[in-house]
């Protein structure tokens, strides 16, 4: 990987969907040349997929919140993740450092919906939970 190919992936991360001839204008190169950079990256496993944003708000999301969940027995842990990690409201479910925990960050219709899935996941844990304000 080289500063061009560093540069495609900046760019990326930006807006997964710019157009090839502008990334190329950026690095100075043809847009058929960064297709086959950005197909290399593909190949080599650095770029793994693209994603969606989404304004959450006129989808009806009114409550975002980041929810540590510590497992009560390491040995739910696994039973734990595989069942919250498929939920609807689940945007993310990381395993981190520490107790056995679970970081979930949810996104809810409205403060009742967060509540009953907080119902829902305290019987592998006690959560502690954290509304975001902004972001």
């Amino acid at each position: 990987m080289d500063s061009i190919d560093t540069k495609i992936i900046q760019m990326l991360r930006k807006n997964a969907r710019e157009s090839f001839a502008t990334i190329g204008k950026a690095v100075e190169l043809s847009a058929p040349a960064i297709g086959k950079r950005v197909k290399q990256l593909e190949e080599k496993g650095i770029i793994l997929g693209y994603s969606l944003k989404l304004d959450h708000e006129k989808l009806g999301v009114a409550t975002k919140a980041y929810i540590q969940l510590t497992i009560h027995q390491s040995s739910t842990l696994r039973t734990a993740y595989s069942q919250i990690v498929h939920q609807e409201e689940v945007q993310r479910c990381d395993r981190i450092t520490g107790e056995d925990r679970l970081s979930i960050l949810g996104y809810f219709k409205s403060n009742k919906d967060l509540i009953t899935f907080i119902e829902r996941i305290s019987q592998y844990g006690v959560p502690n939970t954290s509304i975001i304000l902004e972001n």
